[in-house]
């Protein structure tokens, strides 16, 4: 990957918008799709030609900061259909000069107005809208001549249906040629094989979608609308997905839904002479991504944290997962501080049952009882009155406090929940703490919380023999809703050897017991790492030669993200909260320095009680040979 840098800039992010239209990142692998744009010369040439002025543009009008690959992809798609279908003369020259331009501009004012929508991506729209207006215009013009610049070769090479799918693929690149199309597959074999492999499926369910239609398929129909079929595949199966089973489904019906789509608008443009071009993949899929983007439900297909190669998207979600618990499931702190034990778990032997399940009640044990002296009294009981905290972010919004505490053993059977606080979560869920303390309660309703905010005191209220606290998550704000999944984060759990176990996610059993995590002050100062902050290291190899330095300082990137940056190249995102130090989202070069710094470092509680913790960092870390990398790629 250093030899990456031996590229110029310019060169670098022209590759990439050679890539971007497959959605791939790698600057060799639009090295390689470049090079199919010139199995046809002339093709080729009109869209290296629009890149560059495109890029120029960019540059001279500051479009270049950030992904500057959007404005060279849709840029150059436009060169290349004017290319495919126009001759390459002085006329047309000038035609793509002023489409490129165009189609720069359009892709901001696309991109800024569409982005409103939910942060939909502009996608190929900007190219369909100026190779609309740049063909119009081509006609109008009398010595320009409209027609096809090639032969589509259909001599059979490999196999009918195999050729049929790779010059599917050329034509990605206006390039409808068996071996440009080969090294298209072959820049997303080596990119992404789950996109590769999403390319094929794609393919074959949208020819299985004319069928089912009963369409006469001719190849010439099926080349130059299959790539519909692919890209559809590729943008909701993966790439703006978190690819699964459900994922692909998703994906597979989009395609289905594709078809029917290009032989409406095909009805539609084709008196005008208008080819339709990736107008069904973008109408589906910005569709699609709408549909996700708007449910109210964080079960699978999910849209990935943020676009990108699917098998990045995988590692991403599975260490969130991993972390941060399932997507389904709500996280939340700890509501006490200390060391407290699981009364009574989820689907618990006494109350916690469907469609109440998912409940913890918590009480405090002290020499294996929850209690001192006879047990008679409230005050005997260990948790009797102590201080209960906000898990969550949220805003109060109903309140009860004025309920007797029950005498132990009794139980008030008209007012089950006692004394409660109801907070709303940002999610528009509900978590409820129960049985609290008479006339304890600290907030009012409307009160927005912060975790570890102090709300009220453990009691004795409502259907509870003995003090304890009862703590769920539920569907809305009707006192008896349905409960939700959730988990306790950065807890600290008393394991059967005596060590406190460290967990970043946790659903405790009955009779376990919990602290609610102490940042350790000197500890957490040592690891601290504010922006600017510098750590600078000597390498020696196994003879104790020094092998030169290495420095890693943080940063705070322009979208408000802490990074750690290596000298050599690499970086990697962090977060400091909730008592612990956690890396996540390794980028930039090889960096064997960064890598194993990131595997010592990558999961670190900033307490002196956790004697042990289990993380899960993703297996490139390692240092892999190529083919291992390949393997696991």
């Amino acid at each position: 990957m250093r030899a990456i840098s031996l590229l110029h800039e310019p060169a670098v992010t022209v590759l990439k918008g050679y890539a971007a239209v497959l959605f791939l990142e790698s600057p060799w692998a639009g090295l390689l799709l470049l090079g199919a744009t010139f199995w046809y010369p002339q093709i080729g040439l009109a869209g290296l030609l629009s890149v560059i002025v495109s890029y120029l543009t960019a540059v001279i009008l500051h479009f270049s900061q950030g992904k500057s690959e959007i404005y060279i992809y849709n840029s150059m798609l436009v060169g290349l259909s004017l290319g495919a279908f126009f001759p390459l003369d002085g006329f047309l020259i000038t035609m793509i000069l002023f489409s490129a331009i165009l189609a720069t501009l359009v892709t901001v004012a696309v991109k800024n107005t569409i982005g409103k929508i939910d942060n939909l991506p502009p996608l190929s729209l900007p190219f369909l809208i100026v190779a609309a207006l740049s063909a119009t215009a081509a006609d109008a013009i009398p010595v320009i001549h409209r027609g096809l610049q090639f032969q589509i070769d259909l001599e059979p090479m490999i196999h009918p249906w195999v050729d049929a799918f790779l010059s599917t693929l050329g034509a990605i690149y206006f390039t409808p040629h068996p071996i440009a199309g080969l090294l298209v597959f072959t820049a997303l074999v080596f990119s992404s094989r789950y996109l590769a492999i999403l390319a094929i499926c794609g393919f074959g369910t949208g020819v299985i979608g004319f069928h089912l239609l009963h369409i006469d398929l001719s190849t010439t129909l099926l080349i130059w609308t299959g790539f519909n079929f692919v890209l559809t595949a590729i943008a909701l199966g993966g790439y703006f997905t978190v690819p699964g089973k459900a994922s692909l489904v998703f994906a597979m019906l989009a395609v289905l839904l594709t078809v029917p789509l290009i032989l409406v608008i095909e009805a539609l443009v084709l008196e005008h002479q208008i080819p339709i071009m990736v107008l069904p993949f973008v109408l589906i899929s910005l569709s699609l991504l709408l549909v996700l983007k708007n449910r109210y439900t964080l079960a699978p297909p999910t849209l990935a944290p943020s676009p990108g190669i699917p098998e990045g998207n995988y590692e991403r979600v599975r260490l969130a997962t991993v972390r941060n618990g399932q997507p389904a499931s709500v996280s939340v702190l700890p509501p006490f501080f200390g060391e407290w034990t699981v009364y009574q778990g989820m689907n618990g032997v006494h109350t916690h049952k469907r469609p109440w399940h998912y409940a913890l009640d918590f009480h405090v044990i002290k020499d294996g009882r929850s209690y001192i002296n006879s047990g008679r009294a409230l005050e005997d009981y260990n948790c009797f009155g102590l201080p209960i905290v906000s898990p969550v972010h949220g805003t109060v919004v109903r309140i009860q406090d004025n309920l007797t505490d029950n005498a132990p053993g009794d139980v008030d059977l008209v007012n089950n929940w006692g004394n409660i606080l109801l907070i709303r979560l940002d999610s528009g869920l509900h978590l409820l703490l129960a049985h609290l303390k008479q006339h304890s309660i600290k907030v009012a309703e409307g009160d927005h919380i912060k975790p570890g905010s102090l709300l009220a005191r453990c009691g004795n209220s409502g259907r509870s023999p003995q003090p304890h606290l009862h703590m769920h998550i539920q569907t809305d704000a009707r006192l008896g809703s349905p409960t939700y999944p959730f988990h306790l984060s950065s807890i600290i759990s008393l394991a059967p050897n005596q060590r406190h176990l460290y967990q970043l996610v946790s659903i405790p059993a009955t009779g376990d017991t919990i602290l609610a995590i102490e940042q350790n002050t000197p500890l957490a100062r040592d690891l601290h790492l504010p922006v600017g902050r510098t750590l600078l290291y000597e390498i020696f190899d196994e003879h104790e030669y020094s092998l030169g330095e290495v420095e890693f300082y943080a940063e705070l990137t322009l979208e408000g993200q802490y990074r750690l940056v290596s000298s050599q190249g690499g970086s990697a995102a962090y977060e400091e909260i909730n008592g612990v130090l956690g890396f996540y989202d390794r980028r930039g070069a090889d960096d064997a320095c960064l890598d194993m710094w990131l595997l010592a470092n990558g999961l670190t509680p900033l307490s002196d009680k956790a004697d042990q913790w289990q993380d899960q960092p993703s297996v490139h870390l390692l240092p892999l040979t190529f083919w291992q990398r390949l393997a696991v790629r």
